[in-house]
């Protein structure tokens, strides 16, 4: 898988129209998709796989945005993704949406993601209800190590990228009139997808 995909970046024609700055950047591109070729083929490794062909469409744009990531906690992320998109057991299902959504998130989103998730691993409620089954997160900011409007940023691009919802307002809330939940409350909810894009990032299990 290395060497293909190390192929894939040296053969790019417009690498003869590049200054010497964009090669200098385009080298160390190429040095990070080595870096998480090799990672993913660990992982996969360690879950006892080997890879298989993974569609152009998901491996294309994966390794590009792949290859402009400096931050380490989010480039192991992106290998855990690779690992996935090539994993023969398809225990999740990539697709390119995983691949848009992980090139939008900054290390501070991923830890609050994480830590969302992490509350819920404990809990036997049904996936489907949990947007009503909100989790308050007024502690996570300060447990994150994160400044309150860092964190506040953080829930926002959550819900943005639906890996998080506001929670859905029962039928007697709104018909006593009470407006929906708002992201103030700090309580916010789980999504299916938020669940299945935190498992296509993280590494395959045997």
């Amino acid at each position: 898988m290395a060497a293909d995909l190390i192929t894939l970046a040296e053969g790019a024609l417009l690498t003869q129209f590049l200054t010497p700055t964009a090669k200098h950047y385009g080298e160390a591109a190429l040095k990070r998709i080595q870096q998480l070729s090799e990672r993913a083929k660990a992982l996969l490794g360690a879950a006892g796989r080997d890879a298989q062909p993974i569609e152009e469409k998901v491996l294309f744009p994966l390794v590009q945005a792949a290859a402009l990531e400096s931050d380490e906690s989010l480039a192991e992320k992106w290998a855990a993704l690779l690992a996935n998109a090539a994993d023969p057991a398809q225990r999740v299902n990539i697709g390119r949406g995983f691949v848009e959504v992980l090139r939008q998130l900054e290390p501070a989103d991923a830890l609050v993601l994480e830590r969302l998730y992490q509350a819920i691993r404990s809990d036997d409620r049904d996936a489907l209800t949990w947007e009503s089954a909100p989790v308050h997160t007024k502690n996570f900011g300060k447990e994150l190590g994160l400044a309150p409007k860092q964190f506040a940023v953080s829930i926002d691009t959550l819900l943005r990228l639906r890996l998080c919802a506001l929670p859905t307002p029962r039928k007697r809330t709104l018909d006593s009139g009470m407006e929906p939940t708002s992201a103030a409350t700090f309580q916010v909810c789980p999504t299916v997808f938020g669940r299945e894009f935190l498992a296509a990032c993280t590494p395959p299990a045997e």
